[in-house]
């Protein structure tokens, strides 16, 4: 009858010390656990003449990328590109807000529509066209 009684406290011992690895492996697999992995960096984003609804070609933009970033409060001028500072790599998640300056008939400008699109960039340098 003692034989038994140590066979079980054994078979006990042994579950108990098997159920307390599984519980701390577990405890160690969610400590590891990779948080996301974005980092910064800078995209290309080039906007087409298709922005300016009433014709004309992009000569300026008003931009923020959440409240990450964003441009000069003047806005950037010269061209129909820029170049924002933006999420980059795993779990990288950025909305870009924006406003194109038109220019159409000489001295005439306008400014377009206000409009937002959401960038993924998986590498800096990426290039995307809006």
């Amino acid at each position: 009858m003692g034989r038994s009684l140590f066979r079980t406290s054994l078979f006990r011992r042994a579950r108990l010390w098997a159920a307390g690895t599984l519980m701390a492996a577990g405890a160690v697999g969610l400590a590891a656990a990779p948080a996301s992995a974005w980092t910064g960096g800078n995209v290309w984003v080039n906007f087409g003449s298709w922005n300016c609804p009433a014709g004309g070609s992009v000569v300026g933009v008003y931009w923020a990328v959440d409240a990450y970033s964003s441009g000069p409060a003047t806005g950037d001028w010269g061209d129909n590109v820029i170049y924002p500072r933006v999420r980059v790599g795993s779990g990288s998640y950025n909305t870009l807000s924006y406003q194109v300056v038109c220019k159409k008939w000489g001295w005439y400008q306008y400014k377009g529509v206000v409009s937002q699109r959401t960038l993924t960039p998986y590498k800096s340098g990426l290039s995307y066209t809006y």
